[in-house]
């Protein structure tokens, strides 16, 4: 293939990336989670006055926003989406969208580099970068996290970037170690948990290409760009907000607090009198090790990767896998090339790319994570089109029709149903009656002296702020409210406080309950708030107010 019918097949496939993120962009998934409303209140802030909703300068390595701390990248490229398209879940959603199609583009080019540095593969195998492109843009996985504001598919291009301008660097180039380590740092401030990744993965690609770091006298550059690297995540160990976020984020069930272990271990030890044997095999770092790997291989499994997925509907559709079904047979004969050509670069950095990007969702109980575990899908994508690439190797013109036709009856079905089916049922998982809600109230809140809402979903308040951003402007009084109130974590001041003339009792007073709870005295029922498949959900109920004298 020419350079030139490359470059139009690279644009055709960006294309369908570019319908298959942007479509319904703004309505599907149906509602926006909290993350996305608390991103879209802080990027309101900032394009307003310059500070986050917590009353802080903007450039900040860890911003407070309702209190689960987030990474500042996002936030800081939804300012100018907001900006310019207003409060909308597609403003919030547009930098993600964007960025999903080019991390297409970036992981093209990295196995392009990548394999430069194995000719025999480079030659066999040249239609696998489009593949790449190709299994990117449609795959269930790629597309579902770039159509939704999460921190961890924005993170996806610059890790790719990072990984890029190292290839980049080994072929005697090595001020490019610099560039790899400033995506590496912008990486990091998207998502927090490739601190723990990219070190690995670094020391993994130093191991890799030992011969051409030494080969090409790159050791000065590359040891320079580390220490930069470094010194950038010091704003991050240095913030005031660096201990609680990790507070926040350890308070799962996870392997650090790994209570579920030691309660495992005791019962063992105290069966077998905590003999020497015992206390050995035992052991609650045992337990830990054995769950950390069952953990791991949970996103290995065909269930997770083709026929179920996750079952979180917020991180999947529910409908098969994270990648198309008709990609396993592909995905398998993948994993043969990577296990028969094993002494290649190219297997040695999916080795270690398939080993390292589970890490922190393994950490973790709530597994398959395909959010925590967002990075798989490029190892796993890359074999998918190593398999395509040698089918067509066997069959010519006739396997390029055969996969072509099975790819696109599967996409068919898939989407059909992703944007026909998907945001019913998945609305009671991106709290679509909260969004509902929150609408309501903006419309008829001069009706009421109080309004409650049930907490059932958590934290109904802050899709009352999103429709009300106005209201950061009389609360940021509080100033810190995350920083000076260590007891409330969730530093949000209850918005009715500032909204509602709670003096009027000639008004009425609301209440949000649940269905199937009972209607209070005095109350009324007036309004449904069903999710989309038709599921009951809550149900608004009225008090009169007081009639004057």
């Amino acid at each position: 293939m020419n350079k030139k019918k490359e470059i139009i097949f690279l644009i055709i496939i960006l294309a369908i990336a570019f319908f298959l993120r942007f479509f319904q962009l703004g309505s599907n998934p149906a509602a926006l989670y909290w993350d996305e409303a608390a991103i879209a209140l802080d990027a309101y802030s900032i394009a307003t006055t310059g500070k986050d909703m917590n009353n802080q300068f903007f450039m900040q390595p860890v911003l407070g926003s309702y209190g689960d701390f987030k990474a500042p990248v996002l936030i800081w490229l939804a300012v100018p989406s907001v900006y310019l398209f207003g409060m909308t879940p597609f403003a919030i959603r547009l930098p993600v969208a964007l960025f999903s199609i080019l991390s297409i583009y970036l992981a093209y080019l990295l196995l392009k580099e990548l394999l430069t540095f194995d000719g025999q593969l480079a030659k066999r195998y040249k239609f696998m970068p489009l593949l790449l492109a190709l299994i990117m843009a449609i795959s269930p996985w790629t597309v579902h996290f770039g159509r939704i504001g999460f921190e961890s598919s924005l993170s996806v291009a610059f890790l790719l970037l990072a990984l890029l301008f190292f290839l980049k660097a080994l072929k005697n180039k090595g001020h490019y170690f610099l560039l790899s380590a400033f995506f590496a740092s912008i990486a990091v401030y998207s998502y927090y948990s490739l601190r723990i990744v990219l070190p690995l993965f670094y020391l993994a690609l130093v191991i890799i290409f030992f011969k051409e770091i030494k080969k090409n006298h790159l050791w000065r550059k590359l040891i320079l760009a580390l220490c930069l690297f470094a010194v950038t995540m010091i704003p991050i160990l240095s913030s005031p907000y660096y201990a609680r976020s990790q507070d926040y984020r350890l308070n799962n069930d996870n392997l650090i607090h790994h209570q579920k272990v030691i309660e495992e271990s005791s019962k063992y030890l105290e069966r077998y009198n905590s003999n020497l044997y015992s206390r050995v095999v035992y052991h609650r770092y045992v337990f830990v090790v054995r769950d950390f790997l069952s953990n791991m291989a949970a996103h290995f499994s065909n269930d997770f990767l083709f026929f179920k997925g996750d079952n979180n509907l917020r991180q999947h559709s529910g409908y098969f896998g994270e990648f198309l079904l008709v990609s396993l047979p592909f995905y398998y004969l993948g994993l043969f090339l990577l296990f028969k050509n094993y002494k290649s670069k190219l297997s040695a950095f999916l080795v270690v790319f398939m080993v390292l990007s589970p890490i922190p969702a393994a950490m973790v109980y709530e597994v398959p994570h395909a959010s925590r575990a967002i990075y798989l899908f490029v190892p796993f994508s890359i074999l998918i089109a190593w398999g395509i690439n040698q089918f067509i190797l066997f069959g010519k013109k006739i396997a390029i029709f055969i996969t072509a036709g099975l790819f696109l009856i599967n996409a068919i079905f898939y989407y059909s149903d992703y944007f026909i089916e998907y945001p019913k049922r998945s609305s009671e998982a991106w709290l679509y009656s909260y969004n509902q809600v929150a609408i309501y109230i903006k419309e008829h809140y001069q009706e009421f002296s109080k309004i409650e809402i049930d907490e059932r979903y958590w934290l109904p308040r802050i899709f009352v702020y999103y429709q009300f951003p106005q209201l950061l402007d009389q609360t940021r009084e509080l100033k810190n409210a995350l920083l000076n109130n260590p007891i409330n974590s969730f530093g949000l001041a209850d918005p009715f406080a500032y909204l509602l003339d709670q003096n009027d009792l000639g008004k009425k007073q609301a209440k949000f309950i649940y269905y199937k709870d009972e209607i209070p005295t005095g109350f009324y029922a007036v309004k449904n708030f069903d999710f989309l498949n038709g599921e009951k959900s809550l149900v608004l109920v009225v008090k009169d107010g007081q009639k004057s004298n």
